[in-house]
């Protein structure tokens, strides 16, 4: 089975392959007040139990985080809108919830994207926002842009 741990501020998951009966606590060193999640869920893992019983069929998606909260500072239009949400939550979701916050249509919010302010790389929406907060942090910061510009 392959486990994809996403920790605090590191945008690349670490893989590795392992056997179902081995202990989340051999595989993942945590630090103080770290906790860990299944990736899109708010349910907190037990590091004693093996892979097989806390992932219990799910795939291997998993995030370490010390935060219980993330406060995400999304800004589009030049406004800002506060987004707050547990850190093993999918940037998709923060997507949705900041579109959400701003009022936008669903036909205008089409080719919406986030990023991190002054980078042009779009976020992988399939990661958890913890991949972009930075250490000992429970707060962001992300632009919620546009990728077609009209042109006139």
């Amino acid at each position: 089975m392959k486990i994809h741990h996403f920790a605090a501020g590191e945008a690349v998951a670490q893989t590795r392959e392992v056997a179902p009966d081995v202990r989340l606590s051999d595989l993942l060193v945590l630090e103080r007040d770290e906790r860990l999640f299944v990736v899109g869920d708010e349910a907190e893992l037990d590091v004693t139990a093996t892979v097989e019983a806390a992932l219990a069929g799910r795939p291997g998606h998993v995030a370490t985080s010390a935060c219980h909260q993330i406060a995400v500072t999304v800004g589009y239009a030049g406004a800002d809108k506060v987004v707050k949400v547990h850190p093993a939550t999918r940037l998709r979701a923060v997507r949705k919830r900041a579109i959400e916050a701003f009022g936008i249509s669903h036909g205008a919010a089409a080719d919406l994207v986030l990023r991190v302010p002054g980078e042009t790389e779009d976020l992988d929406l399939n990661a958890p926002v913890t991949t972009i907060v930075p250490r000992r942090t429970c707060s962001t910061t992300v632009d919620l842009v546009h990728t077609v510009r009209p042109q006139g």
